[in-house]
């Protein structure tokens, strides 16, 4: 177990008649170390594959539900734990669903390096809990721990015709790349998918399916009228079933920039188009994704290109 995980593990005392929250658990060991205990163990982490990894171990996982409605109603004592997310608005989002849910007691504990603490983090935890505190350290980690839950209420974030839930990247605004992209479409694009979707930015207003693999952001994208599905680089989707995917693929791991993100999103876009079909890619000029996209693909061609961003469209 990480020294991190060991920490939260510590500062959170988990015992098994209360119900364990588990906020975002990138290595699963809190997971395993609550189901141990005997509780019950609730999984809020966002991201699908370790949703389903959760499941298998037998949690119980909010899914592709609001967080604030999933747990509306719940009573007893709870302790959520888990890394801090980068986000403030997603912990806000965690807090606030979780003050609100209706719990008899509950206390957040949430670790981090401290590098990456703020105290933004102790402000947004003050708006959902009355008291909070940070742990002592251990190394270079330490816990902020919040209790005493106030009657508090999440509500999404709108604007620019946009819905931000959670820590949906962009919240509710367009980001640059994905307009770009957005402007290279076909005016006649067919079956479109919007494969990443994020908050939908990228084909609001169109007749498009949407997927993506972070329950936040495909909570926001259906927020605006996007069908769309939460699960692994469009797993739920049959093959050959799109003549368009449009991909604003991520490219950061953390805080760290990791070009390889993109490679199952385009294995997974071989896949899902039809004969004929054509990829619309958007990505930081600088980034090395061409070569990629050349693996897989006979026909590469750049469609655009600006001081930031390139587009390419790929055919096979």
């Amino acid at each position: 177990m990480r020294t991190l995980d060991s920490l939260i593990v510590d500062e959170a005392l988990i015992d098994g008649a209360a119900t364990t929250l588990i906020c975002h658990d990138p290595t699963l060991d809190l997971t395993r170390t609550a189901l141990e205990s005997g509780g019950s163990v609730v999984f809020l982490d966002s991201d699908y594959s370790r949703s389903q990894q959760a499941a298998s171990l037998g949690a119980v996982i909010a899914g592709d539900v609001r967080l604030d409605e999933f747990l509306a109603g719940s009573a007893g004592s709870a302790v959520a734990i888990g890394e801090m997310p980068k986000s403030l608005a997603r912990l806000d989002y965690l807090a606030r669903s979780i003050a609100g849910a209706g719990f008899n007691e509950v206390r957040i504990v949430l670790g981090a390096n401290n590098k990456h603490l703020s105290r933004g983090m102790n402000g947004v935890l003050a708006e959902s809990f009355t008291n909070v505190a940070a742990s002592r350290g251990r190394g270079k980690f330490r816990c902020l721990i919040a209790s005493g839950p106030r009657a508090v209420t999440y509500t999404p974030v709108h604007g620019d015709g946009l819905v931000a839930i959670g820590g949906v990247f962009s919240g509710a605004k367009p980001d640059r790349g994905g307009e770009f992209l957005r402007s290279c479409l076909p005016d006649s694009p067919g079956r479109l998918l919007d494969l990443g979707c994020g908050n939908g930015s990228v084909t609001r207003g169109l007749d498009a399916q949407a997927t993506d693999s972070d329950a936040d952001a495909m909570l926001s994208a259906r927020a605006i009228g996007l069908e769309a599905t939460w699960d692994d680089a469009g797993s739920q989707l049959p093959d050959a079933s799109f003549d368009t995917i449009a991909l604003n693929p991520p490219f950061h791991d953390g805080t760290a920039v990791d070009a390889t993100l993109v490679q199952h999103l385009l294995d997974a876009s071989v896949r899902l188009l039809a004969p004929g079909g054509s990829l619309y890619l958007v990505h930081n000029s600088h980034l090395r994704y061409r070569g990629e996209v050349e693996a897989r693909f006979r026909r590469v061609t750049e469609v655009a290109r600006n001081q930031k961003f390139t587009v390419l469209r790929a055919a096979n």
